[in-house]
This record gives structure tokens, C-alpha cells and sequence, in this order.
């Protein structure tokens, strides 16, 4: 097993940018100022660009020009700009072509974005508000592909050989020729940037709901949000489909097949708006 040899490539990953741990923490603060933010973000060209870029795309259509950080915030509101700087910031993990998992440049990011919004429509037919850290831990469920693509390339004919027998999902065969699965893995580099452990732990339980708590409103519908996002061929790599399903998440939300035809119907919208904006094409 190379477990010893991926805990050391978690801690090889670069650290989570100072500046957006910091912006990202006055966003959750109702009693924090603009000035304050600004202050923050003003000399990150990334973030800065991004807002002034969504501000003046067709996703908003204003007739004038945003020029400013201040006007930009003003127009978007903590939550739009809290996902913005969340992109911009964690682009750059997910970019690189994934061997491993046989995902081409950008389609682990296109995934991880996909499964975002989804994440978002969801939560709006099934929950009365938004958890404030659903985005995020939609957005990063599977920062342990980056981690872990490697020791799956090398062995993968092994993975393959444990899910065809049929005892094994994926991620079980994962666990046990590497002795730790990605989703585990994610959770460990979560924990290694200090994230909160809402969002530790429903990376973790990505594939397996059941484990979270009765009192847990992320790992269930970020579970739902990856297997729509993954049924629509959005970062379908080697692994593909080889998860098992959980048909009581469906039932606990009272979903049908026709909800999730809608919910992927309110997705190409929304994808369809800000995909130049995020870098997806």
C-alpha cells in the first residue's frame, strides 16, 4: 500500500491562499464592512478580475461599465462573491490533465463547477435556505482525484479487476489496493487548509451518504449533486458510474425522476451563463 506516500503528497499541495481564507471569513461575518473586504481582495488580481468580469457579462446585463471592487461588491452580494473568490482561487488545483482517473485538462474543474450549481438547484427545492457552506464543499468534493490520480493510474488495472468481480464500488477498491480512497483523501487536504469540518466531513461522505448525521444538510445533497452531474457525462473518467447508488436520499427528499429532468434542464441555464466567466471552455 502507498498510503505513507500520499499523506506525503497532501502535504506537498500548496497551501490555501491566505488572502482568500481571510476574504472568505469576513463574507461570513454579518457585521463585517465592504471597506474591510476590499481591503483584503483589492491587491489579489485573480479575485479582482473575476468580480469586475461577472459584474460585465451578459449574466447580469447592465448597460454600464462596473470599474470598480466597490461597485462590483455592491452588485453582487456576499454569497455571489464569496462563490467567485472560491473559484478563482481552487481553478488552479483542478486545471491539469488527471491520468489517473482519465480526465482530460479542465474536466475535473467543469465537474467540480457542474456539481456546484447543481448542489445549489437542489438545495432550493429541498431545503428552506441555502447551508452556507454547500458551494464550497460542492466545489472542492473531489480534490482527492488531484491527490490520488497518480497512485491510480499505477494501479489501475487492479481497480478495474476488484469492480468488475462486482464486490467493489470504485472507491472500495480504491481503499483497498491503496489503503485510503479519494474521497478520504479529499477530506484530509480539506482538513489540511483548515477548512470547517461541515465541509471536512461531507467531502469524506461524498459516495456514502449514510454516514453523515440525521442533522447534516451538505453530504446529502452534495451525494445527489455528483451522481446528476456524473449521469450527464460532466467528469466521467475511469471510474465512471462504479458507485453504489443510494435510492433512500432520493426518497428522503421526496424527488422523482422528474425533478432531476428539471433540475438538469435549471442547469445547462445556469452553466450555460457563467461557463466563459469560470474558464470551462
Amino acid at each position: 500500500m502507498d498510503i505513507e506516500a500520499i499523506i506525503k503528497s497532501i502535504k506537498k499541495l500548496p497551501p490555501f491562499p491566505d488572502v482568500a481564507t481571510k476574504a472568505l471569513k469576513i463574507l461570513d461575518d454579518p457585521d463585517a464592512s465592504a471597506d474591510q473586504l476590499i481591503s483584503i481582495i483589492q491587491y489579489d488580481q485573480a479575485i479582482t478580475a473575476n468580480v469586475l468580469k461577472l459584474c460585465n457579462s451578459a449574466y447580469y446585463g447592465l448597460r454600464r461599465k462596473v470599474r470598480s471592487l466597490r461597485e462590483g461588491l455592491v452588485l453582487l452580494g456576499n454569497a455571489e462573491l464569496k462563490n467567485i473568490i472560491l473559484a478563482s482561487t481552487v481553478v488552479k488545483f483542478f486545471h491539469k490533465e488527471n491520468k489517473g482517473y482519465d480526465l482530460a485538462r479542465g474536466e475535473l474543474w467543469r465537474h467540480a463547477v457542474a456539481t456546484g450549481i447543481i448542489s445549489k438547484i437542489i438545495s432550493d427545492r429541498v431545503t428552506e435556505s441555502e447551508p452556507p457552506s454547500l458551494f464550497t464543499a460542492a466545489l472542492l468534493h473531489d480534490i482527492g482525484k488531484v491527490v490520488l490520480g497518480s497512485f491510480v493510474d499505477r494501479y489501475f488495472e487492479q481497480i478495474i479487476a476488484l469492480v468488475k468481480e462486482g464486490k467493489h464500488s470504485f472507491l472500495e477498491a480504491e481503499r483497498e489496493l491503496l489503503g485510503i480512497d479519494h474521497a478520504e483523501v479529499g477530506a484530509k487536504v480539506a482538513e489540511s487548509w483548515n477548512f470547517p469540518e461541515d465541509i471536512v466531513q461531507a467531502i469524506r461522505l461524498h459516495h456514502r451518504p449514510e454516514g453523515a448525521s440525521d442533522d447534516d444538510p451538505l453530504t446529502p445533497i452534495i451525494y445527489l449533486a455528483n451522481i446528476v452531474t456524473l449521469s450527464m457525462g460532466i467528469g466521467v473518467g475511469r471510474d465512471g458510474l462504479s458507485y453504489r447508488g443510494k435510492e433512500e436520499i432520493m426518497k428522503r427528499y421526496g424527488l422523482k425522476a422528474k425533478d432531476l429532468q428539471e433540475i438538469v434542464i435549471d442547469f445547462y441555464d445556469e452553466y450555460n451563463k457563467v461557463q466563459n466567466i469560470l474558464g470551462l471552455v
